[in-house]
């Protein structure tokens, strides 16, 4: 958030000479960064199997996407693949703690709501064992919040590549301004 913030005000600096950068424009930053956190969080806790805790900010209350959260299906599948990768990746590590020694057994690990004790075969981690991969596909808020975060991922990132191009844009045009003249000789 900080990062489109400072690049909206260090455009309207240079563009319209107007110097929005202060107090208010740090305030919003942290307001907005708070918003931001608890939306993801939102989404990180639908992931682990509670998708109600989605917000839906931007979700509509006529129209439900049900291919997924982005207009394009390879955004959509790519989506789906690296949470279903993600998914993997944390059950790989739940299973490792639960095969190893008494210690994790006895003090990380969680039975079953039924009393199954058996880590080696469901898992250590209750969180672990709830993931859902397609939660985002169950919840139109879920849909939402997820459009909204990977929004702003994007939008941050553009920002970052539009400065880098702007700031090598500015060396050039320096360097050719200077290329010409000669510089006196220093005794």
């Amino acid at each position: 958030m900080g990062n489109i913030a400072g690049g909206a005000a260090s455009t309207l600096k240079r563009s319209a000479g107007i110097d929005i950068r202060g107090r208010i424009l740090e305030i919003s930053v942290i307001i907005c960064t708070l918003f931001l956190t608890a939306v993801t969080t939102g989404l990180v806790r639908g992931y682990f199997g509670d998708s109600s805790q989605c917000w839906g900010v931007l979700a509509s209350s006529t129209e439900s996407i049900t291919q997924g959260p982005f207009i394009d299906s390879f955004s959509n599948k790519a989506f789906a693949a690296f949470l279903q990768y993600a998914q993997l990746y944390y059950k790989k590590w739940d299973f490792l703690c639960a095969r190893t020694a008494f210690i994790s057994r006895k003090f990380l690990c969680t039975p079953t709501e039924d009393g199954n004790m058996d880590y080696a075969t469901i898992g250590c981690s209750p969180p672990v064992r709830s993931i859902n991969p397609q939660f985002y596909l169950e919840e139109e808020n879920c849909q939402a919040d997820v459009g909204m975060v990977v929004g702003i991922w994007v939008a941050a990132c553009l920002v970052l590549c539009l400065e880098h191009i702007y700031r090598e844009y500015r060396v050039r045009r320096r360097a050719a301004v200077h290329r010409g003249r000669r510089r006196p000789h220093q005794d």
